[in-house]
């Protein structure tokens, strides 16, 4: 298995802005992976999900998300690759008895990294750590009997993990990645919450240079990947 080749990652998570950047964003890895410079594609979690909210047996309100990502590698050296990373999620929210739901949102991810490639376990297995940088644009809502909480964060992000490549044949291979942390390098967090007639925001900055190399491992991917 070589590392020469580029790849596309379509893999799993993803505001309110910048969604005609993600749109054209999305367009150009997809298209990438139609051309001659990518010869590798893989697929990991298309998100769709409902969630309901009951309340004593009472319906709080509704949330359906839908979210893709998508990622674009190509060679740097044998052993190092460079990748760019783009995602968009959208949810919609139906209120229930208490007739409050905040908004529509688009969530929203660009960003990119650098992967090294480590010796092989096996021909078929290659050990590789990755470290990447993304501004990230994300909203969160649940609701409750009198209304609803909403927290939405937007901001730079910075990650490193560790992944493992395993190839299934010539054609067909898994990639399993895992991050040490992802940590705001500089972030905006403001909270919503709205009972009854009244609504409360809440806004929090936080800027930090930090890296907790220690710890369990989070963020975990499995994706199947073929080669075209």
């Amino acid at each position: 298995m070589s590392i020469r080749t580029p790849s596309i990652s379509l893999f799993g998570n993803l505001s309110r802005r910048f969604f005609s950047c993600a749109a054209i964003t999305m367009s150009l890895l997809f298209f990438a992976g139609g051309s001659a410079f990518a010869t590798e594609a893989t697929l990991g979690t298309l998100l769709f999900s409902t969630q309901k909210t009951k309340s004593d047996g009472v319906d709080s309100g509704t949330k359906s998300s839908f979210g893709v990502t998508g990622r674009y590698h190509d060679t740097l050296s044998q052993t190092m690759s460079w990748f760019a990373t783009g995602g968009i999620g959208i949810n919609s929210y139906s209120s229930g008895k208490s007739g409050k739901a905040p908004d529509n949102s688009v969530d929203l991810i660009l960003g990119g990294g650098v992967r090294y490639y480590f010796s092989p376990f096996s021909p078929s297995a290659v050990p590789f750590a990755f470290a990447g940088g993304s501004f990230k644009s994300d909203s969160e809502a649940t609701f409750n009997s009198s209304g609803y909480t909403e927290t939405a964060v937007s901001g730079l992000f910075h990650s490193s993990g560790l992944g493992l490549r395993m190839a299934l044949d010539d054609s067909l291979f898994f990639e399993l990645e895992s991050s040490f942390y992802e940590s705001p390098l500089f972030a905006i967090e403001k909270t919503t919450t709205a009972t009854g007639t009244t609504e409360t925001k809440n806004e929090k900055t936080t800027m930090q240079l930090f890296a907790q190399t220690f710890g369990p491992f989070n963020n975990v991917f499995l994706s199947l990947g073929m080669k075209l």
